[in-house]
């Protein structure tokens, strides 16, 4: 995730979109926000301009997300929940990463073959059994418009804890993802805050602090991650997809003790120092090393990027953050691929 308080988002994603504020997909969510919360996929000029500039996007937010969920090699899940299908991105971001072996169930209120149809802002989808996985891409955001700031947020935390409780498996995972706007990730955050506060579900990405998110102690701030972007046929590319997502899993897991931090900025390189934020299990906090204290253990600091993993040792408590000293210790353990 990312610190946002630097670059206000100018597309659907965060700000690194290139300039599509003449579709009217892009006007109806992202400008006036006129089609947020309506049916706007039964249109099908909307449905083909979302297939061609939201779409693509989901696909590579998904594809970060679940390369650090569900690492090569480990078991995933055999069901899967597309809440909020769409035009079906998320499933088919799921097939080209777990194979054609996943089964996946799409969910919308817009009918559309082989898909169940639901309001999902107030019923529960009608499908068989339990999910292993629960994916809601670019939805959570578009219930309960029509509410107050903090009753809709209110609602949509209940409405996932309904998810979780009536289709959830033991043990399995919901992924929730949103645009890197400023409302919509702060909303997300405060989703975020009430799932800890009210229910068993658990936050394991991208937070490895479960206080209350730093970042709603101030207006300006709001979070979200980057993806690699991929040029598709018919599509829109961009240097990086930005995004904001939570990823939950039912069973509590025992604190951890190594001292992990979430990258939540872009680099903030200054005068004599390189500095970035990171987001700990103490908390957020500024990471600092002065140019002097460049070494061979600390060079892994200045590869860091928004969304990166890494682990920090050593470094010292001073009035401007964590100082990163000449023996600190910094190993980034997950990239941007």
């Amino acid at each position: 995730m990312a610190r946002g308080r630097r670059a206000g988002p100018t597309g659907p994603s965060g700000p690194h979109e290139p300039d599509e504020r003449g579709s009217a997909i892009h006007r109806g969510l992202v400008g006036e926000r006129t089609l947020v919360g309506t049916p706007y996929l039964a249109d099908p000029l909307l449905r083909r301009e979302y297939a061609r500039d939201i779409a693509p996007r989901t696909r590579a937010a998904l594809a970060k997300i679940l390369a650090e969920m569900f690492p090569g090699g480990g078991p995933g899940p055999r069901r899967a929940l597309d809440l909020g299908t769409g035009t079906g991105a998320a499933a088919e971001a799921l097939e080209a990463y777990f194979g054609s072996g996943i089964d996946v169930v799409g969910v919308d209120r817009v009918a559309a073959a082989g898909v169940v149809t639901a309001n999902l802002a107030v019923e529960l989808p009608e499908v068989e059994g339990r999910f292993d996985l629960i994916v809601a891409a670019h939805l959570l955001g578009e219930l309960y418009v029509e509410r107050p700031a903090d009753q809709r947020v209110a609602a949509r935390a209940r409405r996932v804890r309904a998810w979780a409780g009536a289709l959830l498996a033991r043990g399995g995972t919901v992924i929730l993802v949103e645009p890197a706007l400023r409302e919509t990730s702060r909303e997300l955050l405060g989703v975020r805050d009430q799932l800890l506060a009210t229910s068993d579900l658990e936050i394991v990405a991208p937070c490895f602090w479960a206080g209350p998110c730093p970042a709603l102690a101030n207006p300006r701030d709001w979070c979200h991650d980057a993806a690699p972007s991929s040029s598709e046929p018919g599509g829109r590319s961009a240097p990086r997809i930005d995004y904001s997502y939570l990823v939950l899993r039912e069973a509590k897991r025992a604190p951890g003790n190594e001292p992990l931090y979430r990258i939540v900025s872009d680099p903030l390189p200054d005068k004599g120092r390189l500095k970035l934020y990171g987001c700990g299990a103490s908390g957020r906090h500024p990471l600092v090393r002065l140019d002097r204290h460049a070494a061979p253990g600390n060079a892994a600091l200045a590869q860091l990027a928004r969304g990166d993993v890494a682990r920090i040792s050593g470094a010292v408590k001073a009035n401007d953050g964590l100082r990163i000293e000449r023996e600190a210790i910094v190993e980034r353990l997950r990239d941007r691929s």
